[in-house]
């Protein structure tokens, strides 16, 4: 029995050992496929919210405009009302000054002579009962339409209260449309950033699938990590058995703490981490050098991936660096020209590139405010072990780590 137990443990660990157990993170160009199908119809879906977003947006202005019109409207009718009953109100004191003047039968026996003046007036007896007769008529006549006009001036004051409230609630309606509006304007903001972002990964997936089938000759189904990692040790082998160059990418990688200074002279202008200056967290190290001085990798290496004039950072190298003390890549950024091509493998002599980023001459780069060059560094090979900025963006860390820079502000000279 017990023989029967050690039998039994002996094929269950033999099945465990048996099994194989699937590379976390690998990634084939069937993979990426399928991640841009995914990201092709997130960002179909994003466009369908950003027509839906700008039809209510257009819909809500046109709602505004409709309640800002009758507002109008509303407003006219309340100073036509104010005239009417301000002219009511006159016409009601003129008349009221008519009667007065007016002497009927009931003020007969006043001793006031100016009231029955224009009765005494009459040329005879006839004249003196006819005069009686109008000025009663007249007065009744007045009277009578006074109380029309005071009848007409309320009709016309609940108008102006009807009016009042309708201006409130037209009021509150269209500060709640802006409110609204201001929240669509927000929401489309947030999905046109969203949208450009989706482009940005959709270009990048589109660029990593035709460098790995045309540069690197990935199958369909290889892991992209192993099989770039094969192309380069495939092209540092054959340049080891060639003769190195000294700017031209060639050579063997120094040592693990062999990493050198990107410009052979310059300032330190801000350093990696939250600044005053920039008001945020600055991913890398600016280094102040004139317009078009030479660039080098700070270490040798394969380019992974350059972006053209990005609407910040301008032109970008990226260099994947193999090292004893682990992966890298390092990033260039606002260079004036770039002298190197994907895949090409580079050593601290290779001039990779020109630094720019004089917003006169690099009218594209939008992020930078004079000749200088932006290093960032991160951990893992971009274009490799992850495939977006943003992961290469999340595995930032100081340059100062590997590489020996002055102190802020001070300047240097050699690599």
């Amino acid at each position: 029995m017990k023989h029967l137990n050690k039998v039994l443990i002996f094929l269950f660990v033999l099945t465990i050992f048996s099994v194989k157990v699937p590379k976390i993170g690998a990634k084939s160009i069937k993979d990426l496929k399928a991640e841009l199908s995914a990201a092709e119809e997130k960002y179909n879906k994003n466009q369908s919210e950003k027509q839906q977003t700008e039809s209510d947006i257009a819909a809500t202005k046109q709602k505004i405009s409709e309640i800002t019109a009758e507002k109008e409207q509303v407003s006219k009718e309340v100073d036509n009302l104010n005239k009417e009953i301000e002219k009511l109100g006159e016409e009601i004191t003129k008349m009221r000054e008519e009667i007065k003047n007016i002497v009927h039968y009931y003020q007969l026996s006043s001793s006031n002579s100016l009231y029955l003046e224009y009765v005494f007036n009459a040329s005879n007896f006839t004249d003196f009962i006819y005069r009686l007769a109008v000025s009663e008529q007249l007065s009744e006549h007045r009277e009578k339409t006074i109380n029309e006009y005071n009848r007409l001036m309320d009709e016309n004051r609940k108008k102006l209260d009807e009016l009042a409230k309708k201006q409130t609630t037209l009021t509150k309606l269209e500060n709640d449309l802006s409110i609204e509006l201001s929240k669509l304007d927000e929401n489309l903001s947030g999905i046109v950033e969203v949208s450009v972002n989706i482009k940005d990964e959709i270009k990048e997936i589109k660029q990593s699938i035709n460098t790995y089938t045309t540069k690197y000759k990935c199958s369909e189904t290889e892991d992209v990590a192993v099989c770039v990692n094969n192309y380069n040790q495939a092209q540092i082998r054959a340049r080891q058995q060639s003769t190195p160059s000294s700017g031209g990418g060639g050579g063997v990688a120094p040592s693990a703490a062999g990493f050198y200074r990107p410009v052979a002279s310059g300032r330190i202008n801000a350093n990696f981490g939250y600044t005053e200056y920039y008001g945020s967290f600055h991913d890398g190290m600016d280094i102040g050098v004139p317009h078009g001085t030479p660039v080098y990798a700070i270490t040798a290496g394969t380019v992974m991936k350059i972006s053209y004039k990005s609407s910040c950072g301008g032109n970008m190298v990226y260099i994947g660096h193999y090292t004893s003390s682990g992966t890298y890549t390092s990033g260039y950024f606002h260079l004036a020209s770039v002298n190197v091509s994907v895949g090409q493998v580079v050593d601290q002599n290779t001039v990779i590139g020109y630094s720019g980023g004089v917003p006169s001459i690099e009218t594209w780069d939008g992020c930078s405010t004079g000749a200088h060059l932006h290093l960032q560094m991160g951990t893992g090979i971009f274009m490799s072990d992850y495939f977006y900025y943003s992961n290469y963006a999340a595995r930032k860390f100081d340059p100062r780590r590997l590489i020996n820079f002055p102190a802020m502000g001070s300047y240097f000279s050699g690599r």
